[in-house]
């Protein structure tokens, strides 16, 4: 019934304001139960902010801990740029020195084809047999490599001088371009990959036809008329012993290394640890490791005499959090030396408040005594223990820091830390094996001739396990991620439950307003039978 009908009805009705009435009693039936709700979300969406600042916490602290991946603790050195060292592997430096002695550089064999009008100038069709492999020193005699068979390149009708450049340039260690001498003539040149096995053996056999004859091209009996630089290895002479190799890019001389060789010279590459780095890296770890921990003091704290209580006490889930860290923390390094290794050796001390401070005195001492332990804040470490075995491949999550026996038996089944591997021969005596099952997949172990059982040693950096733990935070099914989807959860349901309580808010204004109405009928009807009933007395009272 309308508002209008309604205050029609209640001039000669009740006289209540019959609305404000419906009004205030829908409201002492929803507004607590509103209240309730309006209060859930608003907790919900405290403690979800508290998360978003947990989680950002948790981002700077990966920046940190990837801040101290650019400025490694070991570091390789060069006592010329001649030799110039570029890590490919940092889990494989080791402290070392070793000198070089650069007698020549690897060299390409370029061959010049000269005396040419025009790089549009026809060349004969026909064929051009081509071979990689080793000319002697005199240019007289060739051996082919064995491992890439011959090739015959077809030289079609109407091919130029510029496409012959083309064909030969499509075959994978070759380029071939023609250059202008500046002299009204061109030159055909032809140029290998470095490596003395890399040169080149041309053979034509020519069909005739007016153009460049074939046979211009031929090198099968000799190239020293043609050969304006020999192909040569790089001869290298590493502590003292004399060593060959096809580039000017040597990845074997130093485990984790490749070295740019540019000019015949002496010099000593070095792998040693920076003290600055490590104190740098050590300072960042603590204010990355304060910035984490004083949060989620701040945002746990239960709010003992008077202080308020943050905005996450009494959450179990933060709190395992922070006790997950503080137990890494708290756990000694294991995997790099024969010894577990403690924090506090290396200048991380712990606070009575439970953050933590940069140690200088603990640090100089270890830094000058055992700077190896130093490896272990910073980079896994995978190693062999034993003579003979090597072992490579990317570590799983899942590998705990610790010695792996490897074995095999004599029917060649091989395990690594309890999981079998699959073992493949490599001809020369050689075994690899490599685990496919387990915290040990994706390692591979390569066993010398004889060698049939060893030990394997892994650790686990503190930059790599907290990495790790962060990691596993932040994931949607990690504690951070499954407490915010709670709370949303949360968030959503109150709010769906405060739209059907307003609703039904409505529906219970607009029944007390029938019900009113219904009264007010009912009340102005008794008030106009009671004026009749009072004029008839009157008129009665007359006319007695």
């Amino acid at each position: 019934m309308s508002s209008d009908l309604l205050s029609a009805l209640n001039k000669n009705g009740s006289g209540l304001n019959l609305r404000e009435l419906a009004q205030t009693l829908t409201t002492a039936e929803t507004a607590p139960r509103l209240e309730v709700l309006k209060s859930q979300i608003q907790k919900d969406n405290v403690k979800l902010s508290a998360l978003a600042q947990v989680r950002a916490q948790f981002q700077a602290l990966n920046g940190a801990l990837a801040q101290t991946a650019t400025n490694p603790v070991l570091i390789v050195a060069t006592t010329t740029a001649a030799m110039m060292p570029k890590v490919t592997d940092r889990n494989l430096l080791r402290p070392d020195s070793v000198p070089l002695q650069v007698q020549s550089l690897a060299a390409r064999q370029v061959l010049e084809f000269a005396g040419f009008a025009s790089g549009k100038a026809p060349v004969d069709a026909g064929a051009l047999g081509l071979e990689f492999g080793r000319w002697a020193g005199d240019g007289a005699g060739f051996t082919p490599d064995a491992a890439r068979p011959a090739q015959s390149l077809t030289i079609p009708p109407g091919t130029t001088l510029e496409g012959l450049a083309g064909i030969l340039s499509a075959v994978p260690g070759i380029t071939a371009r023609v250059l202008d001498k500046g002299d009204g003539t061109v030159s055909l040149g032809i140029v290998s990959e470095t490596g003395a096995d890399n040169a080149l053996r041309l053979a034509a056999a020519g069909t005739g036809g007016g153009g460049i004859d074939l046979s211009a091209f031929d090198t099968s009996a000799s190239n020293a008329q043609r050969q304006v630089q020999a192909a040569a290895d790089a001869r290298v002479l590493v502590d003292g012993i004399a060593v060959s190799r096809p580039t000017n890019v040597i990845r074997d001389i130093m485990p984790g290394v490749e070295v740019t060789l540019s000019a015949v010279t002496s010099g000593t590459l070095t792998v040693e640890r920076d003290e600055q780095a490590a104190r740098t890296n050590i300072q960042t770890l603590v204010d990355g490791l304060n910035g984490v921990m004083g949060l989620l003091q701040s945002l746990t704290s239960r709010g003992v005499a008077g202080a308020p209580a943050g905005d996450l006490a009494g959450d179990r889930s933060i709190e395992t959090l922070q006790q997950d860290l503080r137990r890494l923390i708290a756990t000694p390094l294991s995997g790099f030396a024969d010894r577990p290794i403690h924090l506090a050796d290396l200048g991380i001390a712990t606070e009575r408040n439970g953050l933590f401070r940069f140690d200088p005195p603990a640090f100089d001492r270890t830094f000058r005594d055992r700077a190896g332990d130093f490896d272990a804040l910073f980079g896994d470490q995978l190693r062999s223990l034993t003579d003979g075995l090597s072992v490579q491949g990317k570590v799983s999550s899942g590998l705990t820091s610790g010695d792996l026996t490897f074995s095999v038996d004599g029917a060649g089944n091989a395990q690594l830390g309890g999981y079998a591997m699959m073992g493949l021969g490599l001809g020369d005596g050689r075994r690899a094996f490599i685990a496919l099952a387990g915290p040990v997949q994706g390692l591979s172990v390569l066993a010398e001739p004889g060698v049939t059982n060893g030990s394997l040693r892994f650790g686990r950096s503190l930059v790599g396990s907290l990495g790790a733990l962060l990691a596993r935070a932040e994931e949607s099914t990690g504690i951070i991620g499954r407490r915010e989807s709670d709370l949303d959860r949360s968030s959503r349901t109150a709010s769906e439950r405060m739209e059907a309580l307003e609703a039904r808010a409505a529906v219970v204004e607009k029944r007390y307003l029938t019900r009113f109405a219904a009264m007010e009928q009912a009340v102005t009807q008794m008030k106009s039978t009671g004026d009749y009933i009072q004029n008839l007395q009157k008129m009665w009272a007359r006319d007695g």
